[in-house]
């Protein structure tokens, strides 16, 4: 089924400046949106690449929200790493609004060391997750919410497993809809995400599969034929031999890499270890055989000239294991490649120096940082375009977070430019994502060029998507394989695409949505205790009923619909977690 041509400022809202567009997958996220709300649906999930624009994506999916009677307040969930890069700019706030046609609205940072503007009349709040688990700052946003209709967006919700101390903060405020965003809507550890949209099946043999469910899923594939939005990517994954001494007779042999995984076992964590004894990853010839085809790429591409003598150059990002090889990998690179500025974060940096020197990276004046898991998502960086990565981190959504980092479109430079090279070891089992992530670029190359640059999208109903999670492979240390190719309904973690349609202009009739919801709360409190009694509680359905009126302080018949909202949003999180909340 084809996506038409949706005029954005057909829908509530909306009503674009002259020199604004949305991008294409952001009209259909906030045409969707429209629909959902009309029907009464109200939690939500958007899956968008980094770059794609969530930040505007979610003003605007406020000023739908507002016009449609939704919500009149809008909280917004960050990472703290993201608040900088994204949203504490005054300025850029007040150009997106112009953009999209709201009216220029004061909003306020609420972060763990900052105060709470206690102003219930703010219609923005952007709150981190860290200062939503402190004590204070709960008990602020929670006075705040409860004078109004907020709309809350997740940022980063792959961040938010059900049982999560974040999941638990932001559970405990009350809500009338609800947006997840993540590029990467899966965790490496398998659990479900906190408040998105999914369904639970149970299989032949007894197994529950959880399958989310998108509004709208803008993929890597769909990024790339779309255009300037990502680079394309380079994947060099570098091989190589060890020689080995035989402890008994001193003879040397050299041994393949491959060679090594059959006499050591196949088993990554037995590699790991094996290694580690060894401290190979720390050896000069390791770091050697992997660092320097990465520094002669970067040495190539900054040689070139791109553009005005003002752009910036390239830059590189190596991310490390740990703070000792971080510290290692520093001196090998400061010995061996002196003439790069080089420095490093980490958890033994002070929090002032990691913002320092992170600082002199976003302007340029470092060529290359060395790191470990501190430069994460939301750290918008273009000019990334090297990516070491030495860490022993193999998770697939974790891996494309970490890569993501390096491929942010950067318009100052053309088009041969903008491209990510990804340099990694044989050893580390990450080809089959890297040749996926090539295949996936190449084939949204291919649509660019056969059907232009903004080519038609084809969604089908049952489709699903790239996210499937199809195996854990449990030992000392866990992997997680997850099959993007696969269409499998076999899977225990999918997203699914929402079929489009056009929002319905007509309004809704209250009295008739405020008595699905009281039958939508019965049958999902049915459901609870059913649940419950399966797993050998004693829990009968008034006892779940007289725990949501202990916890709303009202009998569901004498519930507004914001409190039968509130209502089923707690019992949905109660049959999740297979317990009352």
């Amino acid at each position: 089924m084809s996506i038409p041509n949706i005029d954005a400022a057909n829908l509530p809202g909306l009503a674009p400046a002259d020199d604004f567009s949305f991008r294409e997958g952001q009209l259909a996220f906030l045409a969707k949106l429209a629909r959902a709300y009309q029907e009464g649906r109200t939690d939500h999930l958007g899956v968008f690449v980094p770059g794609y624009g969530k930040t505007l994506t979610a003003l605007a999916s406020f000023a739908v929200a507002r016009a449609m009677g939704v919500c009149d307040k809008l909280v917004v969930f960050v990472p703290r790493s993201n608040l900088q890069e994204q949203y504490a700019d005054a300025d850029e706030m007040a150009r997106m609004l112009r953009w999209i046609g709201a009216p220029r609205m004061p909003f306020c940072v609420a972060d763990a060391d900052r105060v709470f503007v206690k102003n219930p009349d703010i219609p923005i709040v952007i709150a981190t997750y860290q200062y939503a688990c402190g004590q204070s700052g709960n008990s602020d946003l929670q006075r705040y919410c409860q004078q109004g209709s907020p709309l809350f967006v997740l940022d980063e919700i792959h961040h938010l497993p059900e049982e999560g101390a974040w999941s638990q903060a932001v559970g405990r405020l009350p809500y009338d809809s609800l947006i997840g965003l993540s590029g990467t809507p899966l965790r490496s550890d398998g659990q479900p995400l906190f408040g998105v949209p999914h369904d639970v099946e149970t299989t032949d043999s007894g197994q529950e599969q959880l399958h989310y469910r998108a509004l709208h899923e803008v993929s890597l594939r769909d990024a790339h034929a779309e255009g300037q939005i990502l680079k394309r990517i380079e994947a060099h994954v570098v091989d190589y031999t060890i020689t080995m001494v035989e402890e008994d007779t001193g003879e040397e042999v050299e041994v393949s890499l491959a060679e090594l995984k059959n006499e050591v076992g196949r088993d990554t964590a037995h590699l790991d270890r094996y290694f580690a004894r060894r401290s190979l990853r720390f050896h000069d010839v390791y770091l050697d055989t992997l660092l320097g085809p990465a520094v002669g790429r970067l040495q190539e591409k900054r040689a070139r000239h791109f553009g005005p003598g003002d752009e910036r150059n390239h830059q590189m990002l190596v991310t490390c294991m740990s703070n000792r090889h971080a510290a290692d990998v520093l001196d090998f690179m400061e010995r061996r490649y002196g003439w790069f500025t080089t420095t490093r974060i980490g958890q033994d940096v002070s929090r002032d120096e990691r913002e320092k020197r992170l600082e002199a990276y976003r302007q340029g004046d470092v060529d290359v940082m060395v790191q470990v898991d501190m430069i994460g998502e939301g750290t918008d960086i273009k000019t990334i375009s090297v990516i070491a990565k030495l860490d022993l981190v193999s998770a697939r959504s974790k891996t494309l977070q970490q890569i993501f980092r390096g491929m942010r479109y950067y318009d100052g430079w053309d088009e041969a430019a903008n491209v990510c090279d990804v340099f990694t070891s044989g050893d580390l089992g990450l080809s089959q994502t890297l040749d996926w992530m090539t295949r996936e670029v190449q084939e949204g190359l291919r649509r660019r060029t056969e059907e232009g640059t903004a080519p038609e999208k084809v969604e089908q109903n049952d489709e699903a998507s790239e996210w499937a999670l199809t195996g854990v492979n449990e030992g000392d240390i866990e992997t997680h394989r997850l099959e993007l190719e696969s269409n499998s309904r076999d899977a225990n973690l999918q997203v699914q695409r929402q079929p489009f349609e056009e929002p319905d202009p007509d309004t809704l009739d209250l009295s008739a949505r405020e008595e699905k919801l009281r039958k939508e709360c019965a049958e999902l409190a049915t459901q609870v205790a059913h649940t419950l009694e399966n797993r050998g509680m004693d829990v009968h359905i008034r006892d779940v009923h007289a725990k949501a009126k202990e916890r709303f302080r009202k009998a569901q018949s004498d519930m507004s619909l914001k409190l039968l909202k509130r209502k089923k949003q707690w019992l949905q999180r109660c049959l999740r977690s297979r317990r009352l909340v």
